[in-house]
């Protein structure tokens, strides 16, 4: 190809991009300069961990806790090889590249209505994202629902199948490809998955899966969990055990009473959505991930990046209480961002923003509930 041709072809890329587009991605280049060029009091725990993880003799979850699953692992070998400022780089640009990748995924499934949200939405976590691999699945689980939508299917199987290798979370959204009459998608990339897996186990053993499920062992609330926000405020202590703040002890039986409270409200979710006329990739799948935080022991700021491609999708639907899953990326932002400038808020006023997060989370699980079940009834 020539110069002129790949300028033309440069040329209309851009050219059907509107300006907020442009400003929107023009922004996400300034965030991950800003991690590349390093800002030394921002705190890259993220980078830190994968650096030690990679340069740990031995085998991994073997001989060395890891609470990564194999897909993070891959990621964290990519990143974390060199040096400790190489692996900030580096995972910066992964993130930001992840980051694309779904805004593209977003905008080649559900149109550029839903892709321009989806870079609206995303905006108020730039402060820290690309200092985290979150977007990784995030990008892999768009590109696997909207490579399906649009009649990819090996693509689709194959994204799915990493997705759900690298996180668990993709499984709660997985289902809106039942929806959609992709069933063939879902079979393959189980099969592939159980396949990954199979070679994890391989790996790092059985107690793989513990190390991952349990986050080391931990035996805590995450303080910005929606017990570990209340739990803080009681006990007024909080301590940091293997990679984060926690509060108060787990008891015996917890994790499998909130996993069945997960798996009983996201199966309600998409059992009321198959009966509505709705985009599944949109609401529902937003509200399924939302259960998903909602219950979970350990709700890290980053995690909120969970509802993007779902509530960018959600938001086109007319509905105007769809706009919730705005609300905790707005407040997860706003208070990273306090943190980042080193403003002390003090225990009860980060409480009550992380309780409010979380509440905003909560809602949205309610409010989509409450409807599918009224219109059942209507």
């Amino acid at each position: 190809m020539s110069a002129p041709e790949r300028a033309g072809g440069i040329r209309a890329l851009t050219a059907s991009w509107r300006p907020a587009e442009i400003g929107l991605v023009a922004l996400r280049v300034v965030a991950v300069v800003t991690v590349l060029v390093g800002v030394p009091h921002y705190p890259d725990s993220a980078a830190h961990r994968f650096y030690d993880i990679a340069h740990h003799p031995g085998v991994p979850w073997r001989d060395t806790p890891v609470e990564y699953a194999i897909g993070d692992y891959v990621v964290i070998r990519a990143v974390g090889w060199g040096s400790l400022s190489l692996a900030r780089g580096l995972l910066a640009v992964v993130a930001f590249v992840a980051d694309l990748v779904a805004w593209r995924a977003v905008r080649h499934g559900w149109g550029r209505d839903a892709a321009l949200r989806y870079l609206w939405l995303g905006a108020p976590l730039l402060i820290f994202i690309y200092r985290r691999s979150d977007l990784v699945p995030v990008a892999l689980a768009a590109l696997a629902l909207a490579w399906a939508r649009r009649d990819r299917e090996r693509a689709g199987r194959i994204a799915l199948a990493a997705t759900v290798l690298t996180k668990v979370w993709p499984l709660v959204v997985a289902p809106a490809l039942a929806l959609e009459r992709r069933t063939r998608v879902l079979a393959t990339a189980a099969i592939a998955a159980a396949a990954g897996l199979a070679a994890w186990i391989a790996i790092g053993g059985v107690g793989a899966l513990r190390q991952v499920g349990t986050f080391r062992g931990s035996t805590g609330w995450e303080i910005g969990s929606t017990i570990g926000v209340p739990v803080w405020a009681l006990t007024g202590q909080h301590r940091f055990e293997e990679g984060a703040n926690r509060s108060g002890t787990i008891p015996r039986g917890a994790p499998e009473a909130l996993l069945l409270a997960t798996v009983a409200t996201v199966t309600a979710v998409w059992l009321l959505a198959r009966r509505r006329d709705e985009v599944p990739a949109g609401a529902p799948a937003m509200a399924a991930v939302a259960a998903l935080l909602a219950f979970a022991p350990v709700f890290s700021p980053q995690y909120v990046a969970w509802l993007l491609p779902w509530a960018a999708v959600a938001g086109g639907d007319g509905r105007r209480w769809t706009w919730l899953g705005a609300a905790p990326v707005i407040i997860t932002g706003a208070l990273v961002t306090i943190w980042y400038v080193d403003v002390d808020l003090g225990p009860g006023a980060n409480q009550l923003v992380l309780g409010a997060r979380n509440l905003s989370v909560i809602v949205i699980v309610v409010v989509y509930l409450v409807e599918a079940l009224r219109g059942r009834r209507a």
